[in-house]
């Protein structure tokens, strides 16, 4: 069927792509993505008419498309926020949400539109016709993330470039299409539920009252993380329903697409071949990048000066779902394989109009504590000289310069590990550096990745001295986020190494801590673990590796406490 489609062309539009593209919609409303607005749906169909579950579905698929193709550009040519649209939509949710929980107001409201909605010819908003499910599905779509597969990262790549045409279009209303019908199914049965409880007594009310205060709960959290941790805390479980995005012939097709003039041969060479370790050419470097974050003064990095290092590049951004998930993997190598040469940089190219701001990115920067640099790809330059299709996207790069491996989405993470220590020059497979230990950062983690070597150390509480053996003694206290040692310690660039009677104390705010730790040569050694003076259970240590020293159910903040036996050498904790 997909190869008899791909050969298949109408007013030189590829019918394989408009196919697909509405089937890659589906698969985004049955995933983890859609949990979010699946409550909004259902409270803003229980009230109104019979119209309005169509009315919603319209203005959803409608105003999908034309935010896809045309916000970021619209908004930047007027001098407007990118998250503007965003913001005004989360107001109008709040509005909705009074307006059904104080009649009184929504009644005033309705007065107010009056004019507007007979001129319309449909039912005030108030009301709940056509019209008013228009503006609310139109809302819905504004807050919406939905998980980009292949099909949607094209658009949104091309859209960005202002390479629109009639196919681009097209796809881009057959994706909405099947993202929406089964919404509109979820809006047709709340609306007879709604319906049905109207006609109960006493029922009617309590209805209107509950989707008014799901509605203010919604746009509450749409102004926090909340909703996409909550997307991400559930397990991807629909890779095998994209996997028609990622048939050859589609992935041919949509590189039909895209292609530009851009240097894509390592990347293209790098998704055909991925996981073979093979010699891809040499990487594009990175380009027209607006901002550079976790870098000495934002100054810019280059391949040329990261020559002599193993560098892993990451396209992500910052709502994506399935990149946050990955996430924990990426700052375990980091925290892992740094000292031994591995350079990560994130590429945020972003997929939505509000994350092109800059404020947004570094706010999620900070709150999933990723130290590593950060590049703010606004104008899809490095994109699209990777040619580059897929959030995430990692691509692995050898001491030479050369592509060596890539790995679209989630999942194979001993895979790219063992890559990864293949190409330092580690043989063999080694433990997962974060395995099930690490989750996704929540809001409640306020002590970020701290470093114990010279190279990276901020957190020192006393002055330390370098490269020497030396007897610290204990301070009285330790203030917040900072670290304190006691007894015989040797502090290097990259680590620190226990000598006799060696404590560390550090106060952080965080329900999980972990510590990257290396025995020394020749056996398993085991950290004594105190937490706000109670004696947790004991770590052992048998190998270079990230270990959970405790679990606790608040952030605290807490004081740890954390004895090491000699020779044993840490290099950083990171938090959870």
């Amino acid at each position: 069927m997909i190869r008899a489609l791909g050969t298949l062309r109408i007013l030189d539009v590829d019918a394989l792509l408009i196919v697909v593209a509405a089937v890659a919609g589906v698969a985004t409303f049955l995933s983890p993505c859609v949990l979010p607005v699946l409550p909004v749906v259902a409270a803003v169909s229980t009230t109104g008419g019979r119209r309005r579950p169509l009315g919603i579905a319209c203005g959803l698929a409608g105003a999908f498309v034309i935010l896809t193709l045309l916000a970021s550009r619209v908004l930047a040519a007027l001098g407007l926020p990118q998250d503007l649209l965003r913001n005004i939509a989360i107001a109008m949710l709040a509005v909705v949400g009074i307006a059904l929980l104080v009649p009184a107001i929504g009644e005033w409201l309705g007065r107010l539109f009056q004019p507007l909605a007979a001129r319309a010819g449909a039912r005030l908003p108030t009301g709940g016709g056509f019209l008013s499910g228009v503006g609310l599905g139109a809302g819905l779509a504004l807050v919406w993330t939905p998980c980009a597969g292949p099909i949607l990262a094209a658009v949104t790549a091309l859209s960005a470039e202002h390479r629109l045409t009639l196919e681009v279009v097209l796809i881009t209303v057959a994706y909405a299409v099947g993202a929406t019908l089964p919404l509109f199914g979820l809006a047709l049965l709340g609306n007879r539920a709604g319906a049905y409880l109207a006609g109960v007594r006493r029922a009617g009310r309590s209805v209107r009252m509950a989707s008014g205060a799901v509605l203010l709960v919604a746009a509450w959290l749409f102004t926090t993380n909340v909703p996409t941790d909550l997307a991400a805390s559930v397990p991807g479980y629909v890779s095998s329903l994209q996997r028609v995005e990622r048939a050859s012939g589609v992935a041919h097709d949509l590189r039909d697409l895209t292609a530009s003039s851009a240097n894509a041969a390592a990347a293209v060479a790098a998704a055909e071949n991925a996981g073979t370790l093979k010699n891809y050419g040499p990487a594009p470097n990175f380009a027209g990048i607006t901002r550079w974050l976790n870098t000495p003064d934002g100054k810019p990095l280059t391949l040329s000066e990261l020559h002599g290092k193993v560098v892993l590049v990451d396209f992500w951004t910052y709502s994506c779902v399935n990149c946050i998930r990955t996430l924990p993997y990426l700052k375990g190598w980091y925290a892992r394989y740094h000292h031994d040469g591995l350079v990560i940089v994130g590429v945020h190219t972003p997929e939505f109009a509000f994350e092109h701001v800059v404020g947004n990115v570094q706010h999620a920067v900070s709150e999933h504590g990723i130290q590593y640099p950060v590049a703010v790809d606004d104008n899809y330059g490095t994109w699209n000289a990777w040619g580059n299709q897929y959030w995430p996207a990692d691509y692995l790069i050898d001491r030479n310069g050369d592509v060596r491996d890539a790995h679209f989405g989630e999942g194979d993470y001993t895979g790219t590990q063992d890559a990864i220590r293949e190409l330092l020059g580690e043989h063999g497979s080694g433990p997962m550096a974060v395995a099930e230990h690490v989750v996704t950062p929540s809001a409640t983690i306020e002590t970020q990745e701290t470093y114990l070597g010279t190279y990276r150390a901020a957190g020192y509480s006393m002055p330390v001295t370098p490269n020497q053996d030396y007897d610290y003694k204990a301070p009285s206290s330790v203030p917040q986020n900072k670290v304190a040692l006691a007894g015989h310690w040797s502090v290097d660039s990259h680590q620190i190494v226990a000598g006799k009677g060696a404590h560390l104390l550090f106060r952080y705010a965080a329900p999980r801590i972990y510590v990257v730790a290396a025995p020394p040569a020749g056996g398993a050694v085991t950290l004594g673990v105190k937490v706000d003076g109670k004696t947790l259970a004991a770590v052992k240590a048998p190998d270079d590796d990230l270990y959970q020293l405790a679990h606790l159910p608040t952030a605290g903040p807490h004081q740890l406490d954390l004895s090491v036996p000699p020779g044993t050498s840490l290099y950083s904790f990171t938090f959870g």
